[in-house]
């Protein structure tokens, strides 16, 4: 790439790999400045393989998850096919594991939960990737994760290809620029209904693969080997007996030969892991997986504590029996206690967030994108976090007189009297406000977010639904405003906000004109329009 300093629109940063097949490319986006990655394809006289790689695209153009990597184009140049997706700055959950060799059941669980909420969106859609493994799991510096790789993904909507028997199993591309797409499958992870004809394969075989990986992430070795047959395994529990007996039993129903006798859909998986976590800091335990991402050696993980509740300490030399003690702690939990026999050094502190009723009634991800808030103790200049301080916005019994918006609140945390600091977390928001706890119950009130709006970025392209050409400079972008559909090249970049529905409109001479209606949640900044026109002149 010396003499070539760009390949389209974008600038190249450098070359990440290269096959026999194509190449993988960091780039600089030209509109959005912020570093892609661009997968080449240069393939002649194979349609099998470029169709493949066409479908990829599709896929991925109604992915918009934050737990799946983003597709940003599409276009070909000359006899190669390029695809642009988002660049995660880390490291694949492959390479960590050969870091670490294994991960404590809690990162595992948190790495593995955040796969499972990519699958569920994927599935809710009709699509099954059939290429799940620990290479196609991406983890930011942030420790962000991500599933990439739909090369050979499913989908209801897009019709399956053709291969060959021995094409579902062999890659057919070198294995340095497997993210390209075009592999059907990695023998260790397969579900035996896949090994023997991946085509009629429904999400279960996804669910199988998941439990090769979680298997792998908590013994740093894979069930089965890297053989096709499948048989008895070792409990993961004889390798690691600090694995929890759930784990290994949903472990092993997820890697039951059958389809039928596995689980259903993804969603149970979830709820046993997130079951699990609840009894620790996920924060905490996120901060350590982004260590293991920046350290360029083996870093290691802090032993994971279960929070431990100040109720159950006080009532632990008083009450015996269960029944009592299952009171006691609830009373405690709840408040009670403090109201009354510790209400002399105790006060309660409830928080209130206001937020746009879009971002919580069309919110896609439901309770997963977190409102939460922790609590500091500003008297040590450490500013250690109170223990058992962790609170969940819920939707508020209170009513606001405002319009479009809504009212979360938290339960009261009962304090002693001294000065605190909070830190409030609301999807891509942080909010930190320090108080004070002197003689009555307080309220923090925190409204910012209603005020949110957000620039959005528009990206429009189009092209022929039959051919694929593309017709975007040919096309005709408009955008509704005021009643009227204007140029989107005509439109100032900071007319256009989130909160509200846009309307885009693409024309094109010879072409059916297609509309577009969406609501923009006041999370979102980016919108990308990718239209495929059908001829006027078709029968």
């Amino acid at each position: 790439m010396a003499e070539t300093e760009f390949i389209g629109k974008y600038k190249i940063m450098g070359l990440v790999a290269q096959g026999g097949m194509g190449a993988v490319y960091k780039a600089v986006h030209p509109t959005l400045k912020r570093l892609v990655i661009l997968k080449k394809l240069t393939i002649r006289g194979n349609a099998t393989m470029r169709e493949r790689f066409k479908r990829e695209a599709q896929i991925l153009l109604d992915m918009q998850s934050p737990y799946i990597v983003h597709l940003f184009d599409y276009f070909v140049e000359g006899n190669s096919h390029y695809i642009v997706e988002e660049f995660v700055d880390g490291l694949s959950l492959a390479q960590v594991i050969q870091k670490q060799v294994s991960l404590s059941t809690e990162l595992s669980l948190l790495i593995f939960l955040d796969a499972c909420y990519a699958l569920k969106f994927a599935h809710a859609r009709g699509i099954v990737h059939r290429d799940i493994k620990p290479g196609n799991i991406l983890i930011s510096r942030r420790a962000e994760v991500k599933l990439a790789d739909f090369g050979i993904a499913s989908s209801d909507d897009i019709e399956e290809i053709s291969v060959t028997q021995s094409d579902k199993i062999v890659s057919r591309i070198a294995e340095d620029v497997t993210q390209t797409g075009v592999t059907l499958g990695t023998p260790a992870y397969m579900s035996p209904e896949q090994i023997s004809d991946s085509r009629s394969v429904d999400n279960r075989a996804d669910i199988y693969s998941m439990g090769v990986m979680l298997y792998e992430m908590l013994t740093g070795t894979k069930p089965f080997g890297s053989s096709t047959k499948r048989g008895r395994y070792i409990n993961p529990k004889k390798l690691d007996p600090s694995i929890p007996s759930s784990i290994c039993r949903m472990i092993k129903k997820m890697l039951r030969p059958k389809p039928n006798q596995r689980y259903k859909s993804i969603d149970a998986v979830i709820n046993i892991v997130k079951k699990y976590l609840s009894e620790y800091d996920t924060h905490a335990i996120r901060i350590s997986l982004a260590q293991i991402i920046i350290s360029k050696k083996q870093f290691e993980v802090p032993r994971f504590e279960k929070r431990r509740h100040i109720g159950a300490k006080i009532t632990a030399g008083i009450i015996s029996a269960a029944l009592l003690f299952a009171a006691g702690y609830y009373t405690w939990n709840e408040g009670y206690i403090h109201k009354t026999l510790l209400k002399a050094w105790y006060r309660g502190v409830t928080l209130n967030l206001t937020t746009p009723v879009t971002g919580i009634q069309n919110n896609l991800y439901g309770t997963d994108i977190p409102v939460k808030a922790y609590f500091f103790d500003e008297t040590d200049p450490a500013l250690p976090e109170v223990k058992g301080s962790v609170r969940d916005f819920k939707t508020s019994a209170k009513t606001t007189a405002k319009k479009n918006v809504k009212l979360l609140s938290t339960k009261p945390l009962y304090l002693k009297k001294g000065s605190y600091r909070v830190k409030v977390l609301a999807g891509s928001y942080v909010m930190w406000s320090s108080f004070k706890v002197q003689d009555e119950d307080l309220e923090l009130n925190f409204d910012s977010l209603q005020k949110v709006k957000r620039p959005v970025q528009v990206e429009v392209k189009a092209f022929d639904a039959e051919s694929g050409k593309d017709l975007s400079s040919q096309a005709v972008f408009t955008v509704l405003q005021n009643g009227k559909y204007l140029p989107l090249s005509e439109v100032e970049s900071d007319s256009l906000l989130n909160g509200k529905v846009m309307k885009i409109r693409v024309e094109c001479e010879g072409y059916k004109t297609k509309e577009f209606s969406m609501i923009i949640d006041w999370y979102q900044d980016t919108l990308f329009v990718n239209a495929s026109l059908s001829s006027t002149f078709q029968k």
